[in-house]
């Protein structure tokens, strides 16, 4: 747990010495758990998984280094047609896809905003 901790604390730093404006973080809070996959350690370690500490602790630190935060529904970005352009386009597997696109929807949010 502590080095999951440490290691956001050190990404946020890292991006607040180069001069990042917007922070943007899934909202896990949305996410629901899944219980029935097939793997029993599996199904364990996702229902152990600390997200709302990790979440928590992401926004605190971020809004330490005063950091604008945008939490996005992370909901239509991994089966969507922009998802698989964004694949065959950029070269991106479908993790780094999916992380993408919730950057690209939560600074159009931050953008509507002001």
């Amino acid at each position: 747990m502590a080095l999951r901790l440490n290691a956001l604390s050190q990404a946020l730093n890292f991006l607040s010495r180069i001069g990042v404006d917007y922070v943007v973080f899934e909202d896990l809070f949305l996410v629901k758990r899944r219980k029935f996959i097939r793997s029993k350690s599996g199904n364990r370690n996702m229902t152990r998984f600390a997200k709302r500490q990790l979440l928590i602790h992401g926004v605190v630190k971020a809004l330490r280094l005063s950091f604008d935060v945008v939490l996005v529904n992370p909901k239509g970005t991994t089966n969507s047609e922009g998802y698989d352009r964004m694949m065959r386009e950029k070269g991106f597997d479908r993790h780094t896809a999916s992380a993408f696109l919730i950057a690209l929807k939560g600074l159009g949010m931050s953008n509507d905003i002001k």
